[in-house]
């Protein structure tokens, strides 16, 4: 099973899995995950999830996507906010739609003007180091030690939100936590 799990996490990342995209609800995908999520955190960690407060609530929009390779991007960032917080704190994951009106330009990446499904995974652990921030998404790359980690899972996130048509981004500050923003563009088209 770690090895077919490992491969799978290979194939992510070279982009070259193949997806088997339906149009989702970030928001059913989240409460059908919420169960094990729960499971995955220990009895120190808090876990939250829910809608970003915001001025005239509007839905957030249906992604097209594999449901069950965006669940695995978010076990594995829920499981990396649980392990940044040895002494316990508290996992958020909350959702947001997003308009952008002008091209938003960030690291390296430039994510077109439309409509977004923004699902961010936010933690209040130990941070990452800037230093470390550039290379966060590379693989084989860990802070983890040895036996802990295969340093794939956030480059195979990176390769399947890249896969899906989406972006990811990090912020993070030492001792104050660390959050995933994850960007969905809003299917319009039919359902098939």
């Amino acid at each position: 099973n770690r090895a077919a799990s490992l491969v799978g996490q290979l194939l992510a990342f070279s982009r070259k899995q193949t997806l088997h995209p339906e149009v989702l609800e970030l928001e059913e995908v989240l409460s059908d995950l919420t169960h094990l999520l729960n499971r995955l955190v220990v009895e120190k960690v808090g876990l939250t999830l829910g809608q970003m407060e915001y001025d005239g609530m509007r839905p957030l929009g249906k992604i097209r996507a594999d449901k069950r390779q965006i669940e695995q991007v978010l076990i594995n960032l829920v499981v990396n906010a649980r392990d940044a917080m040895p002494n316990g704190g508290n996992i958020r994951i909350e959702t947001e739609p997003v308009t952008l009106a002008e091209d938003l330009k960030r690291d390296r990446a430039t994510v077109p003007a439309g409509d977004y499904a923004v699902i961010r995974v936010i933690d209040t652990g130990v941070g990452i180091p800037e230093h470390q921030l550039r290379q966060i998404f590379e693989p084989f790359f860990t802070t983890k030690r040895v036996g802990e980690g295969t340093g794939l899972g956030l480059s195979m996130a990176y390769g399947i939100v890249k896969q899906s048509g989406g972006f990811i981004f990090v912020d993070s500050e030492v001792g104050k936590g660390t959050t995933f923003s994850l960007y969905f563009p809003v299917f319009e088209g039919e359902e098939k």
